[in-house]
């Protein structure tokens, strides 16, 4: 693994559910511990229904992340 880092994002291959296929997609890294990582995969479907009540800005998600330890 390359010098991964906690609250970095990477794009990973993720496979599909039925393991034919993959698809890149971004993913957030929560811990590493010599060779192994826990990641944490960012998907999204955005509806046609108002979702923007719920909305967050990655930016004020990344300040509070960077409060933690992990």
């Amino acid at each position: 693994m390359s010098n991964l880092k906690p609250l970095e994002i990477w794009l990973v291959r993720f496979p599909f559910s039925d393991l034919t296929s993959t698809k890149v997609r971004p993913a957030l890294i929560l811990t590493v511990h010599r060779k192994e990582a826990i990641i944490l995969g960012i998907f999204s479907k955005v509806t046609n229904s108002n979702l923007q009540t719920t909305w967050v800005l990655m930016s004020e998600v990344i300040i509070e992340l960077s409060t933690y330890t992990i």
